[in-house]
């Protein structure tokens, strides 16, 4: 076990510990929630140490890590590696462990919402990745795991918005006085953000000096080593300006960046939107010209880049993957299962596109060529992705 002194400062390393102390007085049973990034891989260092320190192999340690199917695949690849990695040293000290892996339903995937309901890219007031792909997969795994202590990686550096959040929610369980980071209650569970005061710089410092104990040098990496602040999340995210996961990364990862604003501007384009009569928007689902050209962008990308989107082949129905629904079984067969599913799911039937008209991207070919000027205008003006954009949109079309 590595000292508690040394580069990442002793005194917030204990004061964390202190946190898992008034923890542990009310409950032996802890859930971590373990996205796989800097801060939620501290947090179990952390927890880790503190048991050892401690001696507490009486706990119960439940670690549930939510994948949205969308993320960037090295980072997927790492944090499920860990968690296997990282359970085994919970075993090996004694403590009761269990790793949940949840997942959106097929339903619920960025590919399905775009390609069958014809979802246009997510905004700050039309935030739908983040209840489908985030906060529904973790609310099924969280009611098995009620009573517990939940504890994650918050921090209020990471943003304003995430600092407000945790603030709007202050509250603390075990009283004012005793109370030694901040906590709410959630239904029936406590949550904790222990290193919420940390900055980027301590969370750093702490993985670099445990980096050969715990094997944490693929995450360093990830992270450019702690030169660049990135926040890794789905490869399509809308909702920040640079999908930072792929500049870090570079190389075949610029064609999802490309990709990734691509599908921005086309949402932003009135006349690839169907209109509706109802909602903040008059601007609809987008319309099957537009699908199609994020369907036939997505294999190109794949090919460009030498990377496969992993979420397509990850999910199924009815025994066919994503992949072969939208891409290679037969017309007819996709569009069974496409209706017999959203007819399932209670799903507006009247936004469904046939498959055979999502691959023919020729038959929309002529109304989207109007419309490409205003994406390739966009494009001079990128210094970061604008190439990759161009050179996609001229592969696909």
């Amino acid at each position: 076990m590595p000292r508690l002194g040394g580069a990442d400062g002793s005194s917030r390393v204990l004061e964390v510990f202190r946190v898992f102390d008034e923890l542990a007085s009310k409950s032996n049973r802890f859930v971590i929630a373990f996205s796989g990034g800097k801060d939620s891989t501290a947090l179990a260092i952390l927890l880790l140490e503190w048991i050892l320190d401690r001696g507490r192999s009486d706990l119960n340690v439940t670690i549930i890590h939510s994948d949205t199917l969308s993320e960037i695949p090295e980072m997927e690849s790492w944090a499920r590696a860990f968690a296997k990695r990282y359970s085994e040293m919970l075993r090996k000290v004694g403590v009761e462990v269990e790793t949940v892996f949840e997942e959106p339903q097929p339903t619920e995937t960025f590919y399905w919402r775009v390609f069958v309901r014809g979802y246009p890219a997510p905004t700050f007031t039309f935030r739908w990745c983040v209840k489908l792909l985030k906060r529904k997969p973790a609310q099924r795994a969280l009611k098995a795991v009620d009573g517990s202590i939940l504890l994650l990686g918050h921090r209020d550096s990471e943003s304003s918005a995430r600092a407000q959040k945790i603030h709007s929610r202050l509250g603390c369980p075990l009283g004012p006085s005793r109370c030694s980071s901040y906590y709410f209650s959630e239904a029936s569970a406590v949550k904790a953000y222990p290193i919420r005061g940390w900055s980027d710089s301590d969370v750093f410092n702490f993985l670099r000096e445990r980096s050969s104990v715990y094997g944490l040098d693929e995450l360093l990496r990830l992270y450019g080593y702690g030169l660049v602040n990135a926040r890794y999340g789905c490869w399509h995210c809308t909702l920040v300006r640079h999908q930072l996961g792929h500049l870090v990364m570079g190389g075949g990862h610029m064609y999802f960046e490309a990709l990734r604003k691509i599908y921005r501007w086309v949402s932003d384009i009135p006349e690839l939107r169907i209109p509706k009569e109802r909602g903040y928007s008059r601007l609809g689902a987008l319309n099957a010209g537009a699908r199609s050209l994020i369907h036939r962008l997505i294999p190109e990308a794949e090919k460009l880049s030498g990377i496969n989107l992993y979420g397509l082949d990850m999910s199924s129905v009815y025994g066919h993957t994503l992949r072969e629904i939208f891409y290679t079984i037969p017309p007819r067969e996709a569009n069974e299962i496409v209706m017999e599913e959203e007819k399932r799911e209670g799903g507006d039937l009247s936004r469904i596109v046939p498959i055979e008209d999502i691959r023919n991207i020729d038959k929309h070919r002529s109304s989207l060529e109007k419309h490409l000027e205003k994406i390739i205008e966009k494009s001079d003006e990128d210094s970061i992705a604008g190439k990759y954009i161009r050179e996609l949109l001229h592969r696909a079309l």
